[in-house]
């Protein structure tokens, strides 16, 4: 992962998706801020060569290849939730979302995410989306109160 892929969920989001077993993309600091699963892996980890068991949280680094290859193995593993930048014309949203996933939340808002800091970054040039793996992850992001237009896939 390079510098510039540090960028950290804010934790309204997790919580309103419910609890999470695993998340196999996150740092130290990442989860000192959010708490986003009972386990994690860090990038010294390598959370791509690592077992994944239960319900995931996937905010994957956004550089290509990773967050293709993150999103591949979370399609295998098929039981979580990723989000991703709102990219409908990338290859990979084409290749391994609506190839595998259950569900899509586009989210209205766009998400400010936080700096390694703990400081909030400013508004980005790209929208969210919520993907969720599984039929259960599909129903939880269905009835999430983050506005934004859910559809099944």
């Amino acid at each position: 992962m390079k510098e510039n892929d540090e960028w950290y969920t804010p934790a309204e989001i997790i919580r309103s998706l419910g609890d999470f077993d695993l998340d196999p993309a996150t740092s130290v600091e990442a989860y000192r801020l959010n708490q986003s699963a009972k386990h994690i892996y860090t990038l010294e980890e390598d959370g791509l060569k690592q077992p994944w068991n239960g319900r995931v949280w996937l905010n994957p680094p956004y550089s290509n290849p990773l967050a293709k290859r993150f999103l591949e193995k979370m399609a295998e593993h098929n039981n979580g939730v990723a989000l991703v930048f709102s990219k409908i014309e990338a290859k990979w949203f084409h290749d391994v979302v609506l190839g595998h996933a259950t569900a899509v939340k586009f989210l209205y808002e766009r998400t400010r995410f936080f700096r390694p800091d703990g400081t909030k970054g400013m508004q980005p040039r790209n929208g969210s989306m919520l993907v969720a793996y599984g039929i259960e992850n599909a129903v939880i992001l269905m009835n999430n109160t983050l506005k934004g237009k859910f559809v099944f896939l």
